[in-house]
């Protein structure tokens, strides 16, 4: 009620050298002046029109008469500016006006009107509002990549000029950088096209920000009340796990496990004559300087820069054979013009391959070439202009792959490989060998190493080029004396010329390519697949044996310590890349998906003494996560975070949200478990079956309290975030929208029981199993499915959706029905919920 009616979001626009103290308002209002600017109106609540629902309205304003104005049609256009039409009634006559909107515009102007004696000026859009201050824009910055047009960031240098208490100072505004005066808020968001005008966005809610959190607190509170107190329903289901185990353990069950096998099929290429793959690897352990100035092996560069370019861990040409990351990396600096002809760069979106006229999710680095002029170029200016909830998936794309394009570039050319510490450079900056500043003599202390080397002029420039060349002559005789010598002195070079305390160790390097070569992540999601199948069938074959046996107990047990160790592993993995990156592993799909599959094993711990079933579903399920994560579509390199994600709030709302879906994600499996179970159930074996299904439903039910309590949390921290970070804590975007539904339709599952016809085992667990879609779509939904805008989806075409998924859709909702309609006719008592306890 405070944001509604005393809160807004605005968008300041103010050009270079001038200042303003207007902000125009996000939502559009009908406004109205007379010709002489002397009366001024704008409609009481911002206007909008559906093209599903009633648009009618009427205003009224006091001129010498009563001027009254009608709505009479609103025409929605694509690509022009939609058009309202109006009707004004003035002294006993009607008249039509039309006045258009462009929903891209922060700022719309007005436009005069003749209506007999009549002058007036209209305008439908933002409304204007004066703060009592004013900013001053002195200059503002849109950064490009070196040698492109192609923008990399931008900031406003702004004046804060308030004359109530005599101020002005200077401020700089970009992304995560706000000016915080007043209660107002700025963020960068947009400029003009000709870079001589900034777009700020503006918040200002502080009252109504208190409050809101203020409820957050109370909502996490109660959150926690419901998992800790005794009295409560979450915390009788222990008893009723703990009643129908001992129930059951006189029982036993059959269930036959089907099991798909796969065929792998490697082909092997002939090799020719590549880069040796020790001198890749020792070449890997020198130190690099990174655009973002963080020192890293050059290992991990390699890793990074072919990972980003085709999307895979190594590549395989014809002539050339496979190669790994570093081996190809090297080779690129070798042999650029071989490079440039093959088709190694990804490109996901179809629509943008047919703009390049390229088959297959390769193009090479001549399909972008028109001329000598990059093909895409003003496609990406316009795709990066937009606001980013505005960009579709189109625009994302153009930006990702103009990213990869500038990547090749720079790798070809020496750019990235900045190896040199800069003499007499601030700021301990190093440069690549096609620096300007590698061109310039190195010290006289250094003299020694040009008579082994008998460079004619001694700089970095002849020394990479002399590298260079010896590793041509190396790769055929298959000597790498001289460039293993060389590439020692450029390691001395490293260490000499840099202050220590800013390098990272012998040590740490070594275990940055470690963590490389390790790929811990893709071998687990082996590990636990094993584990799980391992343990499910020692689960059942324990369950149907009528007398319990030693060996198997023995079995499970030793499949538990591997799992255990496999966890510990993953943990060791996370935390590893912790340390090397800089900051908590979630920060990007791939490591979310990591920290989900964390999440899940840690959901399967929690009810390890309940049922080693749900300890193998916990396998299998954290197996498919890491197999997820290791699709292309996910980067796993190691990088630093995005200036707007440095904050604290990363580390809490995405590490509680996601650890949330991990739970939630259990419990989607159990209860696919208790369908099937429910489908298998034979007549002989029916009580057995009833207290198993029984007693995994109220697992699945702590697990599914849990989750969504989590992912509650997790939302309400994720709004905080949000409001420091850009000025809105609930803006109503796809995201945070389906974040939202995620909580709703977990809370109606958790409600089931109250309602008397729905009081089942399989109720519950068909609704924990259906629920689980709208995580799914939040994170892959809307993620590539979905853009944001007023009135659309994406106006190009989405990604298609696969068959498979199809097909598995429809197969869940078969099993789902064949499940509802046999409990009906066989009429089971035993799937009926007990009675519930007040």
């Amino acid at each position: 009620m405070v944001t509604r009616n005393f809160g807004f979001e605005a968008n300041m626009h103010i050009f270079e050298n001038e200042y303003s103290n207007t902000i125009y308002t996000v939502e559009p209002y009908f406004q109205i002046r007379t010709a002489d600017k002397k009366i001024n109106y704008a409609s009481e609540s911002p206007l909008y029109f559906s093209q599903i629902e009633n648009n009618d309205f009427h205003l009224e304003f006091d001129l010498q008469d009563k001027l009254e104005i009608d709505f009479k049609e609103y025409i929605f256009n694509e690509e022009t500016p939609d058009q309202l039409k109006v009707i004004l009634s003035y002294q006993g006559k009607s008249y039509e006006a039309i006045l258009l909107y462009d929903d891209t515009k922060t700022i719309q102007k007005f436009k005069s009107y003749q209506f007999d004696n009549l002058q007036l000026e209209m305008v439908y859009g933002p409304k204007p509002i004066e703060i009592p201050f004013a900013l001053q824009l002195e200059r503002f910055t849109l950064t490009k990549y070196p040698g492109t047009d192609i923008p990399s960031a931008s900031k406003s240098n702004v004046v804060l000029i308030d004359d109530r208490v005599n101020l002005k100072e200077a401020h700089v505004i970009y992304k995560n950088n706000v000016l915080d005066y007043d209660g107002y808020r700025f963020f960068q968001t947009s400029y003009d096209d000709d870079e001589k005008g900034t777009i700020l966005s503006v918040n200002y809610d502080y009252y109504g920000t208190l409050i809101t959190y203020f409820g957050y607190i109370l909502l996490l509170l109660g959150a926690l009340l419901i998992l800790w107190s005794k009295k409560t329903h979450f915390s009788q289901l222990d008893d009723k796990i703990k009643k129908i185990r001992t129930e059951r353990k006189a029982l036993m069950m059959t269930i036959i496990l089907l099991l798909g096998s796969a065929n792998v099929c490697v082909s092997q290429n002939q090799i020719a004559n590549p880069i040796n793959a020790a001198h890749a690897d020792a070449f890997g352990h020198l130190l690099v300087q990174t655009y973002d100035g963080r020192f890293s092996a050059v290992h991990s560069l390699a890793t990074d820069v072919i990972h980003k370019i085709t999307g895979k861990d190594n590549f395989t040409t014809v002539s050339k054979g496979k190669m790994d990351a570093m081996q190809l990396f090297l080779d690129m600096h070798v042999d650029p013009g071989f490079w440039r002809n093959q088709k190694m760069i990804v490109v996901r979106e179809e629509s943008l391959r047919n703009i390049l006229g390229i088959k297959g999710k390769y193009a090479s680095f001549n399909d972008f070439d028109n001329n000598g002029y990059y093909k895409l170029e003003a496609l990406n200016y316009k795709a990066f202009q937009k606001k980013a909830a505005d960009q579709n998936t189109l625009d994302r794309e153009i930006i990702k792959v103009s990213e990869r394009v500038h990547i090749f570039m720079m790798t070809i050319n020496g750019t990235s490989l900045k190896l040199f510490p800069a003499s007499n450079a601030n700021n301990n900056k190093w440069v690549s060998w096609d620096d300007s500043l590698a061109r310039i003599p190195l010290p006289n202390e250094l003299l020694a190493l040009n008579e082994d080397l008998q460079l004619s002029e001694f700089n970095y420039n002849n020394m990479m080029r002399a590298y260079l060349i010896s590793t041509i002559s190396a790769r055929e005789a298959n000597d790498y004396t001289i460039p293993n010598r060389i590439m020692g002195y450029i390691k001395s070079i490293q260490r000499q010329y840099t202050t220590t305390a800013l390098l990272p160790s012998d040590s740490k390097i070594e275990l940055e390519v470690f963590y490389n070569k390790s790929n811990i992540f893709d071998y687990l999601k082996y590990v636990y697949a094993l584990l799980g199948i391992a343990l499910l069938v020692f689960t059942f074959v324990q369950n149907f044996k009528s007398e319990s046996s030693k060996k198997l107990q023995i079995a499970i047990k030793v499949s538990i310590g591997f799992f255990i160790l496999a966890f510990i592993f993953q943990t060791f993995g996370m935390g590893l890349r912790w340390y090397l990156g800089g900051h908590a592993p979630w920060s990007n799909g791939y490591e979310v998906l990591l920290l989900v599959a964390w999440g899940v094993v840690i959901a399967g711990f929690s009810v390890i003494n309940y049922s080693k079933i749900t300890l193998a579903s916990t396998a299998l399920l954290a197996s498919i996560l890491l197999m997820v994560s290791g699709l292309s579509y996910y980067d796993p390199q190691l990088t630093n975070l995005n200036p707007v994600l440095k904050s604290y709030w990363l580390i809490i709302h995405v590490a509680i949200i996601t650890i949330g879906y991990g739970f939630l994600a259990l419990s989607f499996m159990l209860g696919f478990i208790n369908i099937i179970l429910g489908l298998l159930k034979p007549k002989t074996k029916k009580k057995l079956f009833s207290l198993i299904i029984a007693e995994l439903t109220y697992i699945n039910e702590k697990l599914l309290t849990i989750g969504m309590l989590l992912a509650a949390i997790g939302t309400y921290i994720g709004c905080v975030w949000a409001n420091e970070s850009w000025g809105t804590y609930w803006s109503w975007n796809a995201k945070q929208t389906w974040s939202l539904i995620i909580i709703l339709a977990y809370g109606v599952v958790l409600h089931l029981k109250f309602i008397p016809k729905m009081q089942s085992h399989l109720t519950f667990n068909i609704a924990s199993f259906i629920s689980f879609g709208s995580v799914i779509m939040t994170f892959v939904g809307v993620n590539y499915y979905f853009t944001k805008g007023l009135h659309s989806y994406a106006s190009d075409d989405p990604p298609v959706f696969p068959f498979w998924a199809w097909v598995t859709i429809v197969a869940f909702l078969c099993l789902i029905i064949v499940a509802v309609v046999k409990e009906k006719y066989t009429n089971t008592p035993s799937l009926a919920v007990p009675e519930r306890e007040d």
